[in-house]
C-alpha cells in the first residue's frame, strides 16, 4: 500500500510541475503579450478537463501497478520516477489536446492582431 501511495504522490508531482513550471508560465506570457490578465483560478475554470484527464491517468497506472509489476517486476526500482514522467507527459499531452486556456489567449492575439492590421 505504501508503494501505491507514494507513486500517486510521484505522479501528481509529474502533473504540478508540468502545469505550475512550464504551462503557467507560457501562458502567463501569452496573456501579457495579448494585454490580458491570466488568474490561477480562470486558468483551474478553464482547464479542468485536461487536469482531471491527467490525474485520472495517473488513478488507472496506480491501479494496474501490481500487473505491471508482474510483468516486468525491475521496473519497480525505477518506479517513481515512471510515475513522476507518467504525470509530466500525461500533463503535457492532455493540456495540448483538451487545454482551453492557451487557445483563449491565442484567440484574444489573433483578434488584436487582425484589428491591428485592419481586418
Amino acid at each position: 500500500m505504501n508503494t501505491l501511495i507514494e507513486c500517486f504522490i510521484a505522479g501528481l508531482l509529474g502533473i504540478l510541475f508540468h502545469v505550475f513550471v512550464i504551462k503557467l508560465p507560457a501562458i502567463k506570457k501569452r496573456a501579457e503579450a495579448a494585454n490580458t490578465t491570466l488568474s490561477l483560478s480562470e486558468y483551474l475554470k478553464s482547464d479542468w478537463l485536461a487536469l482531471s484527464g491527467s490525474l485520472l491517468t495517473v488513478i488507472i497506472c496506480v491501479f494496474i501497478l501490481d500487473e505491471i509489476t508482474k510483468f516486468r517486476p525491475s521496473i519497480l526500482e525505477w518506479i517513481k520516477f515512471f510515475f513522476i514522467f507518467l504525470g509530466y507527459t500525461g500533463s503535457s499531452i492532455l493540456q495540448s489536446a483538451l487545454g482551453r486556456a492557451d487557445k483563449e489567449i491565442r484567440n484574444i492575439i489573433d483578434v488584436k492582431t487582425n484589428i491591428a492590421d485592419g481586418k
